[in-house]
Formats: C-alpha cells, sequence, structure tokens
C-alpha cells in the first residue's frame, strides 16, 4: 500500500504524522499557501509544514485538473485517503489510485454531511458525535463506511476543544482501519438512516438573537469559537461573546426577573458570570471581546465598562 494523503487543516496532521510512522506515503497533497490577512505573506498550510518536516514530497493546488493529475501519477499511489483537503475529487483524478480511495469525516455519517460537522454537532445540540472513515462516492459524503467511532458530548465542548478531540481519535481510526485493508480484513457497510446536512460557516452565522432560548444561544457560542465568534452591538460597537458557563443541560435554568426584556444585562455572578435574559431564562456568559480588543474575563471586562449592567444589546 503507497498512500496518498490529501489534508489541509491543523485537524489532520496527527493523522498524517501517525501514518508515516507505521505506512508508506508516496506524497503529500495539499492546498496552496494563502496570504496571511494582516502582513500578506504567504503562509502555507499545516499539513505541508508537517508533511516537510516528516520529509515528505508534497504537491499543492487549489484545482484538480490535468495539471494536479500529472503532478500525482508519478509518485505510483495506490491509495488515496483524504482529511480535511477541501477540494472535491472527480472521477479523472480517483482513477489515479488501484486501490481504496478513503475520506476521514468528523461525523457519524449519514449525519452532518457536508463541510461543517463539528460546528454542526454542537449546534444541533447533539449528545454524541463520531469519526466515519468513507469510500470517496460521487455525491458528497455518501460512501459506504470502512470504519466509525463514537465521541460522547458533554454540552460544554466548543468547536476549537472538539476538533482537538477528533484530531487525536481520527488518527488512531484511521491506522486500524489501513491495517484492516493491508490484512484483508476490512469491510464495508451502507449508510443506514435519513442523511442531514451542514453548510458552509460564515461570519453572518455570528449574530445573537436573545429572544432564542438560552440553550440555542448557548449552543452557538460555543460552536463559533475561535471563528467567526458570536457578537452582538453594545454602546454601539461590536462585541463578541466567546464564553459560556456550564453545560448546555443547565442553561436557562435561572429565570429571568419579570418585565425584563430579551438581551438586557441582569446580573454578575461569582462563580458563573455575566447573567443575559433570553427568550426563556438567564444565559452565563465568562468572557467577552470587544471589537479591535482582548479578550477579557467578565470581571476584567466589568471594571473596564461600568455601565455594562442594567444594558440591553443588540
Amino acid at each position: 500500500m503507497r498512500i496518498l494523503f490529501a489534508g489541509t487543516s491543523e485537524i489532520a496532521v496527527p493523522t498524517l504524522r501517525a501514518l508515516a510512522e507505521q505506512f508508506e506515503i508516496g506524497a503529500v497533497l495539499t492546498n496552496t499557501d494563502k496570504p496571511h490577512a494582516r502582513s500578506k505573506a504567504l503562509v502555507p498550510p499545516a499539513v505541508k509544514t508537517e508533511a516537510l518536516r516528516l520529509g515528505l514530497e508534497v504537491v499543492q493546488f487549489d484545482r484538480l485538473g490535468s495539471e494536479a493529475r500529472s503532478a500525482v501519477a508519478p509518485f505510483g499511489c495506490d491509495t488515496l485517503l483524504c482529511f480535511a483537503y477541501g477540494r472535491m475529487f472527480g472521477p479523472k483524478f480517483l482513477s489515479l489510485f488501484t486501490g481504496e480511495k478513503l475520506n476521514i469525516h468528523p461525523s457519524l455519517l449519514p449525519l452532518l454531511r457536508g463541510p461543517s460537522p463539528i460546528q454542526g454537532a454542537i449546534l444541533s445540540q447533539a449528545g454524541m458525535t463520531g469519526i466515519s472513515i468513507q469510500r470517496i462516492a460521487k455525491e458528497m459524503d455518501s460512501g459506504d463506511i470502512l470504519a466509525s467511532c463514537t465521541l460522547p458530548l458533554d454540552g460544554t465542548e466548543t468547536t476549537e476543544s472538539l476538533t482537538a478531540k477528533v484530531s487525536t481519535l481520527a488518527a488512531e481510526l484511521a491506522l486500524s482501519s489501513l491495517r484492516d485493508l493491508e490484512r484483508g480484513s476490512a469491510s464495508f457497510s451502507p449508510q443506514a438512516g435519513e442523511a442531514t446536512y451542514t453548510t458552509l460557516i460564515d461570519s453572518s452565522m455570528g449574530v445573537l438573537d436573545f429572544a432564542q432560548s438560552a440553550k440555542t444561544l448557548h449552543a452557538q457560542i460555543r460552536a463559533l469559537v475561535p471563528w467567526p465568534k458570536a457578537r452582538t452591538v453594545y454602546a454601539g460597537q461590536s462585541l463578541m461573546i466567546t464564553g459560556v458557563h456550564g453545560s448546555l443541560a443547565e442553561a436557562g435554568s435561572d429565570p429571568v426577573p419579570p418585565n425584563v426584556a430579551a438581551g438586557t444585562v441582569v446580573c454578575k455572578q461569582k462563580g458563573k458570570g455575566i447573567g443575559i435574559a433570553t427568550g426563556d431564562g438567564l444565559l452565563w456568559v465568562t468572557h467577552l471581546q470587544l471589537e479591535k480588543r482582548k479578550e477579557l474575563d467578565y470581571l476584567s471586562f466589568l471594571n473596564g465598562n461600568q455601565g455594562f449592567l442594567s444594558s440591553r444589546l443588540g
């Protein structure tokens, strides 16, 4: 087995590292270097940086046309393993591989197909998610399943923390799956159940509507850490809310005082944070960040914003 590993994001780095120790990687396919948002200097993908550190051959393409196929073919890879590469593979590209063409997807397929399964698990307030290794198919994330593992959620995860967990577990699952393939003991199963889908995350999804339930807001805030961050408006400025207290199950358990409008900053409480009125209870927030300022814990934020308590957000 000679593998072409396709990946771009940091989440794929532990899998690449683990595979390089136990399998033959012919080359690594990743996206091209992109300009830094501020300095405009070109920044390599995390997978490229790790591949070069491991002494692996790297090819970079954002479009998998004839040029990409011509670059990949000489490496003689028979197996394709993709994790967070960010591009679709067409039939001509897939025809380069005589062995399996696999994709690692961070959900229990057919749930949460699409580009943002980690955020989707948090936003959907699921009690469990997982990782699937699937055969690449024409329809997005619809291929037969080679292996999967479950990951319980306790309702405190952020996209950042859940990504870190998935990153570690995916490497273990990939190793065991490829060993099964080598031994000839691997088996594939069709996806069972009704599919659900996720969409690309964009900045518009960060706007908080405090008329919604505390649980919905709690999940939204956690799902959008580290990007694009949930936000509202305070005193004419954009205010990001980057941390919440407790678990999803606890959100909204404290009642809103009578005749208090949603979005009103009601109180502060030691050990919980700042209580904000929502559609059905208080949402306790622990970390806040005014635009172009650094993130602060709630006590530091209140010290610098004396009028925040009793203000109305949004």
